[in-house]
């Protein structure tokens, strides 16, 4: 699995000069110490006891890898995990986005059909790659999209328990466009039962999907379309420029959360997401002709099942210090 990266500020108030120590790990009183001119020690004048601050180079980069209950890690800037294919004409076409979990969650494209399936854009989000998603990628009728099979696994089978989804992304969708162009999907698994009944499952949105010939400007997040499981904000991010946008349910509660702070929030009627066998789909819905995305993904994770309070947060500060968002 690849390392993460660390971005580790520490902060302390110290007293005296000179070379300091750094504990070798053996807390019984042997010499293991090392001098280490970069860590930080004070004398409790209390206890006289020796207590020595860590360097930041001291501490373990996170590593989303570590996160328990990751199902689904994709990362743009990891050429690897991506596969190129070339059409007939124009710019090589994403075919594949391996996942980096052990659960094989890869999103795929159409292979019968390449001009729907998104690009790689160079420097696209804080000079690193991203995938793009052209919402007029075939014509003025079809965009660009990838999804993610339902494996046996049920890893993407959240049912009524929590989750987090986090994506780090733009979109640059016209609000004056309609629900085809207006609004763009970054992630979805649902299951439509027929077009007289809501889907029932998990999706969100850049912009709101609230008429069909002019979305409102804002964000939305939701489980299904009852009415207390639509989270909504009108505040506008559709102006490419990228931001990490996250979804939340911690027991009964559902936050949509921006660049790590909560916007709006709803309590939630434990709606079932289990959406089985319904793919997950990122950058459209339906046949590529629905929600199109027009803006870039750089990285996308979930987490099925309790995430802790400290792994939130390092996952938090790993993503907007790796893409520089505010």
């Amino acid at each position: 699995m690849k390392k993460g990266f660390a971005y580790v500020l520490v902060l302390c108030a110290c007293g005296g000069t000179g070379d300091t120590t750094i504990d070798g790990g053996d807390d019984s009183g042997s010499n293991n110490d090392v001098v280490h001119n970069n860590d930080v020690t004070t004398n409790d004048v209390t206890s006289n006891v020796v207590v020595t601050q860590d360097s930041p180079s001291d501490v373990a980069p996170f590593n989303p890898a570590n996160v328990s209950g990751l199902v689904l890690w994709l990362e743009a800037d990891v050429s690897s995990s991506i596969t190129l294919a070339t059409p007939d004409s124009g710019p090589q076409k994403v075919t594949k986005w391996a996942d980096q979990t052990s659960h094989a969650n890869n999103a795929l494209g159409l292979q019968q059909n390449f001009a729907r399936n998104p690009s790689v854009k160079a420097n696209a989000i804080n000079k690193l790659p991203a995938v793009h998603f052209d919402q007029n990628g075939v014509s003025v009728n079809t965009g660009q999209m990838l999804t993610v099979t339902d494996n046996t696994d049920t890893s993407l089978q959240w049912g009524t328990g929590d989750f987090f989804v986090a994506v780090v992304g733009d979109f640059d969708n016209n609000p004056s466009g309609t629900q085809n162009t207006g609004v763009g999907l970054f992630y979805s698994k649902a299951v439509f039962a027929g077009s007289n009944t809501p889907p029932v499952g998990l999706y969100l949105y850049g912009n709101l999907p609230t008429s069909t010939t002019n979305p409102s400007v804002g964000m939305i997040f939701s489980t299904s379309n009852t009415a207390n499981d639509f989270v909504t904000t009108t505040n506008a991010y559709n102006n490419g420029s990228a931001h990490l946008f996250a979804i939340r349910r911690r027991g009964a509660t559902l936050d949509l959360l921006v660049d790590g702070a909560s916007v709006a929030t709803s309590t939630s009627n434990t709606v079932d997401v289990t959406a089985a066998k319904s793919n997950v789909r990122i950058g459209a819905d339906g046949d590529a002709n629905i929600y199109r995305l027009d803006g870039d993904i750089g990285e996308m994770l979930a987490v099925k099942g309790v995430l802790s309070q400290s792994d939130e947060a390092g996952l938090v500060s790993y993503l907007k210090a790796k893409w520089a968002t505010p």
